[in-house]
């Protein structure tokens, strides 16, 4: 085995070398074109600040363009090999100008016609409220020979954030929601579209600045919420296409990566549907979740099998996976405008890990506790969901509804190696509801207001069972004597209504619209668990002590009504909701025959919200809200539960709040001529809590209880934001520094002590063509991290970076060879660590077929190492990373 991984090594060795041979020396072979010209008008007079674009002759794609100075000149730069291209010129009073000019002509004189724009009489009044801006970004600017799929694209584009996990971001701030063409099929699953779609079938990416999508609202409801719009490319529209991906290849196992996508869009319907397999890395989960509309509720948690962590890297580098999923996707418009959505996902999944982890707990007056663990953990996911939504969205009423439903299926089994093999096993079924209501109705009359109705139901089922062998915690459960297996089984449902009416009145105070609100809302809880032994064999023993069960029900009720106050202008924009509620929590304990406590009590929740506009290219905005939290059955349980094989968890039922206020303060600035966006950001987060979670070691083994004990915490962040795209060589980056501050209480072995942290992160993308059909991209990431505990000094910095660069060239016979490189490093008190990663492929394309050879992980490296601090606590991984491979892919168009 080592003989034949060696010779691969050799071989991968020499066919690196030889390749980037050629390709260095073919790459600096070829140069760029610079355009000039002059725009004159009939009296051949300079026209000044006219729109100039270069196109390719064959589709009309934007491939440059640039604007004329005062003296009517221009330049573009030209990266490509069509010999001739066409030249369009725009600008205000003068028609639109198209010729067809030669590569060979550097430079040029355009003469154009000034007519002047007639307009039909109206009257003009200043507007009540100000429109939302649209930013249009071309893709066929960015787009570049590497880029598959649109969602390629979006991680270019200045001014959009797009994560690891695929989730898009603008202002820092998530999207609200994703179109295409002006439709909302996947409801919020965006990541189904961006990993589907080809770049070359959407022409336009929208951004929709201060985005509300409720046409009845749009005169009282502002929003500083953004949205992503995909315009298709006319030849796109109204045509079935499908793309098929077939590949495989080996990493000493057989690989595959299959995929079959069907797609329609009209003005009338759409539809989307695609099939996929892969065992490569490629993660169905994280393409199919929900950005938004999604299922609120979260897991309880309560109980878990210790699993490697996942590292802070691209998942495809370390998911070892055996995936089968497929997503059916439909929208049909009916004639009065409205919108029925069917969608359904599913998809059968394994997922492999094995991993080092090494935990240093600091311990007061006493040295700090190490617990060394080799993991292992092999799960089998299965899940199916599935939702139909209506929506109909018109100046005087709006109604959407959206019915979600899931159900999955997981088992696990793993291993902890440490001083003794520890075997675990789980089971979890959670099944999931979801019922939306939105419906609003605008009245033509002043004196009868209108109405929004705002209602958000969730419920969720858990069965939940650990197996851990040879049972620990022996003096809790069998009287200090060894035994085999301990299983802790849970049963833990949720319930939860939200709903929200809004009286919309017609009149206004300077100004100022004040609407009445009601509101209601309504959690229910209840949570059942059990603690099995099998002292010999597989033969189970319920333990019946009251502390060692749980039976309980926990409700809490919220009602009350509120004012809102909107004052709207053209450049200023505030929201003030304050609303007074009624707060009602009752807990019942089954197995307790002492009175249940409940709490009664008066709470006031403001918000606010505000946007104003500097000028048109300056904005801020800023938020602030007092928030009251109160613990729930997850944190109210007497009996004990097994969180973990060396993790005990019980609390008292005593009710508590936690309060606190959040406050956020943005100030962006955007140039959309010059394809500048940046923005400063400020968070803070200020809370008071009546109890603590005090922690307990017993050797290895930890206690967690509930101690009353008041106690305060903060955290500060500040984040700035910058993206610039250049005409000049494609260029387009985004930047994102930040640095946060916290502050936190820990109790722990009977002692209090103050966390304090400080972090500061950095993140730079970048894209470019430095030469004709060679394109260069890099993103670079850092961070520092450092941590100081009560009085003691502070901890050495821990210090992350990660650089990872690809470089592609088109050859111009159709062949491509890409070469990428990543270096980690990874630097604290006792170690410091490097490693690289290396990939390669070639891609030639013949007749609309594109075929890849794929080399992965040339260099073999099989772990990631990477530290981190938690609270009191500092973290050492090494998690295994998928090894080297090679892969052949062939995609192309079936219709």
């Amino acid at each position: 085995m080592h003989s034949k991984t060696r010779h691969l090594h050799i071989l991968l060795s020499g066919v690196l070398q030889i390749t980037l041979l050629v390709f260095f020396c073919s790459a600096f072979s070829f140069g760029q074109t610079t355009i000039r010209g002059t725009v004159l008008n009939e009296q051949s007079k300079p026209i000044a600040d006219a729109s100039i674009t270069l196109m390719l002759a064959r589709d009309s794609t934007v491939v440059a363009f640039n604007f004329s100075n005062a003296n009517g000149e221009f330049s573009i730069l030209y990266h490509g090999n069509e010999t001739d291209l066409l030249l369009g010129v725009r600008g205000f009073n003068i028609k639109q100008h198209i010729q067809k000019i030669e590569i060979d002509d550097k430079t040029i004189t355009v003469f154009v016609k000034e007519e002047a724009i007639e307009l039909e009489e109206f009257s003009l009044k200043a507007p009540k409220i100000w429109g939302s801006d649209t930013i249009n970004y071309s893709v066929g600017a960015f787009r570049d020979s590497t880029d598959l799929v649109i969602g390629d694209v979006l991680k270019k584009l200045p001014g959009i954030t797009v994560r690891e996990s695929g989730r898009i971001e603008y202002k820092g701030k998530p999207i609200s929601n994703f179109y295409i063409e002006n439709m909302d099929m996947l409801q919020g699953r965006y990541g189904i579209a961006t990993n589907s779609i080809s770049a070359t079938d959407i022409a336009t990416v929208q951004v929709f600045e201060n985005h509300q999508p409720i046409k009845a609202l749009k005169d009282i409801a502002f929003s500083d919420d953004a949205a992503i719009n995909l315009i298709l490319r006319p030849d796109a529209r109204g045509i079935y296409s499908s793309m098929a991906d077939l590949g495989g290849g080996s990493n000493e196992n057989f690989l595959w990566n299959n995929s079959l996508t069907a797609m329609y869009f009209s003005k009338s319907r759409q539809h989307l549907t695609s099939l996929k397999t892969n065992n490569t890395g490629n993660d169905l989960e994280q393409e199919f979740q929900s950005f938004y509309n999604s299922f609120s509720l979260p897991p309880a948690g309560l109980s878990n099998l210790v699993m490697p962590a996942p590292p802070p890297i691209n998942k495809s580098r370390y998911l070892f996976n055996e995936a089968y999923g497929g997503t059916v996707n439909n929208l049909f418009k009916t004639k009065n405008d409205a919108e029925l959505t069917l969608n359904l996902n599913g998809y059968r999944d394994i997922d492999d890990r094995l991993g080092f982890n090494q935990t240093r707990y600091m311990i007061p007056g006493a040295d700090t506790l190490t617990i060394t663990e080799g993991l292992n953990s092999h799960t089998h996911k299965l899940n199916f969901e599935g939702g139909i939504g209506y929506k109909k969205n018109t100046p005087q009423s709006y109604l959407n509804t959206l019915t979600q439903a899931a159900i999955s299926q997981n088992e696990s089994e793993g291993y902890v190696i440490g001083d003794d093999i520890i075997t675990q096993s789980d089971k979890n079924q959670p099944v999931r509801l979801t019922q939306t209501i939105h419906w609003v109705r605008r009245s033509n009359s002043e004196k009868q207001p209108g109405i929004e109705f705002n209602s958000r139901s969730y419920y969720r089922a858990e069965p939940y069972s650990l197996d851990v062998s040879p049972g620990t915690f022996a003096d809790e459960f069998n009287q200090n004597e060894p035994y085999i297996t301990i299983r802790q089984k849970v049963d833990f449902n949720s319930f939860q209504t939200q709903n929200r009416m809004m009286f919309l009145l017609q009149k206004q105070w300077k100004s100022i619209f004040i609407n009445p609100v009601l509101l209601f809302s309504m959690e229910h809880q209840s949570l059942n668990t059990d603690i099995f032994t099998a002292p010999l064999g597989n033969d189970f023993t319920l333990l019946h002590e009251d502390f060692l069960q749980n039976d309980m029900k926990w409700m809490r009720m919220r009602t009350g009504l509120g004012l809102n106050f909107t004052y709207r202008k053209r450049d200023f924009n505030i929201l003030l909701s304050a609303p007074v509620q009624y707060q009602h929590i009752a807990l019942n304990d089954l197995q307790n025959q002492e009175e249940d406590p409940k709490s009664d009590k008066i709470i006031f929740l403001p918000y606010i919200n505000f946007t104003y506009d500097l000028s048109t290219r300056w904005q801020v905005s800023g938020n602030w809200f007092w928030y009251n939290h109160n613990p729930d059955l997850k944190n109210l349980y007497p009996g004990l539960i097994l969180q973990d094989y060396r993790t005990l968890t019980h609390y008292d039922n005593k009710l508590s709040d936690t309060y606190g206020q959040q406050s956020r303060l943005l100030l962006s600035y955007r140039n959309v001529i010059h394809f500048l966006f940046a923005n400063v950001e400020v968070n803070y987060n200020r809370y008071r809590n009546d109890v603590m979670y005090a922690q307990q070691f017993e050797g290895s083994a930890m206690r967690i209880t509930r101690v009353e004990l008041e106690n305060t915490g903060d955290y500060l962040s500040v984040v700035g934001r910058l993206g610039k795209g250049f005409d000049w060589k494609k260029l387009s980056f985004n930047a994102e520094g930040s640095w946060g501050s916290g502050s936190t209480p820990q109790l722990r072995q009977e002692s209090l002590i103050r966390f304090n942290n400080q972090g500061l992160n950095a993140n730079v993308t970048l894209s470019m063509e430095p030469l004709e059909r060679f394109v260069l991209a890099n993103k670079t990431s850092t961070s520092r991290m450092t941590m100081r505990a009560g009085s003691e000094e502070q901890s050495d910095p821990l210090i992350n970076f990660i650089n990872a660069t690809s470089m592609s060239y088109s050859f111009t016979n159709g062949l491509m060879f890409s070469l990428g490189f990543e270096y980690y490093h990874m630097q604290d008190k006792n170690r410091q660590q490097d490693f690289f990663l290396l990939d390669a492929q070639w891609v030639y394309t013949i007749r609309r077929i594109r075929f890849a050879l794929h080399l992965n992980n040339v260099l073999n490296a099989e772990n990631y190492i990477y530290s981190y601090y938690g609270n009191l606590n500092s973290y050492y991984s090494e998690y295994r990373i998928r090894p080297a491979s090679i892969h052949l892919s062939a995609r192309f168009k079936l219709y």
